[in-house]
């Protein structure tokens, strides 16, 4: 005869808690198998203000390694470099216009720039054309910005380097000036003699290349020339010239 569980664990002496029911007789109901609750999500908080997330976002640009950025606000603008946050409401009226000025001021101070790339720059960040029209506007009064001496000193610039028009239009463009003001401050600047200034470059790259061959170094010059803006013909010219011209004279200086 089978022995009573509970009998069984008392004889070893291990005591059992009894049993409280209704007095009707113990069913053992079957054994099912319940897939688990799905977990649920942790309750969130109301999204951070906006002066708390200017906080966080400066923060995360301090510490990089930081791999979550804050959930931010639909009417928060950030910058590319985290330290430019905006308030929509910042981005109009006389806020915005000091808003985009106090960037202006920061996206100048360690270099100048042209007004056609601050402008670019201020509307990816959300700021309305009279906002930033106004704000341009400062600038020019407060110097910050200076199309016409930063071309003129970029041509001045470029040209001592051997550069010439063509090479000038790209690379100016680039920078954010428009064609017509390049082309006008091309006219101002005008080359008073494009094949002297494409000798001038040749002869210094044929003194670089005095350890090569003569024909070497006039490939070597050509190249050069031509990457600086000079017409391939002008180029071949230039460069033969001044280094045969070099060799010569360096033949006559070792006699």
């Amino acid at each position: 005869m089978p022995i009573d569980a509970e009998r069984w664990l008392a004889s070893r002496g291990v005591e059992r808690e009894p049993l409280v029911g209704d007095g009707s007789p113990l069913v053992r109901s079957p054994v099912t198998t319940q897939a688990p609750e799905p977990a649920t999500a942790p309750a969130q908080g109301p999204p951070p203000g906006v002066r708390e997330a200017i906080g966080l976002a400066r923060q995360v640009a301090a510490e990089p390694e930081l791999a979550v950025s804050p959930a931010l606000p639909e009417d928060v603008a950030v910058g590319w470099d985290g330290a430019d946050v905006v308030d929509r409401g910042e981005r109009e009226g006389s806020a915005g216009v000091g808003a985009a000025l106090a960037f202006i001021h920061r996206s100048t101070a360690n270099a100048p720039q042209s007004e056609g790339r601050l402008r670019a720059k201020l509307t990816e960040r959300g700021y309305p054309d009279p906002v930033v029209d106004e704000a341009l506007a400062e600038a020019r009064g407060q110097r910050l910005v200076d199309d016409a001496a930063m071309l003129a000193a970029l041509i001045t610039e470029r040209r001592s380097r051997g550069h010439a028009d063509r090479r000038l239009r790209r690379d100016l463009r680039d920078r954010g000036f428009t064609g017509v003001q390049v082309d006008e401050a091309l006219a101002l600047h005008a080359h008073t003699d494009p094949a002297a200034a494409a000798f001038a470059l040749a002869r210094e790259q044929a003194a670089r290349h005095r350890s090569v061959d003569a024909e070497a170094a006039v490939r070597r010059t050509i190249g050069h020339l031509v990457r600086r803006g000079h017409s391939e013909g002008l180029a071949r010219k230039a460069a033969r010239d001044a280094v045969y011209a070099d060799r010569e004279a360096q033949d006559i200086a070792g006699r």
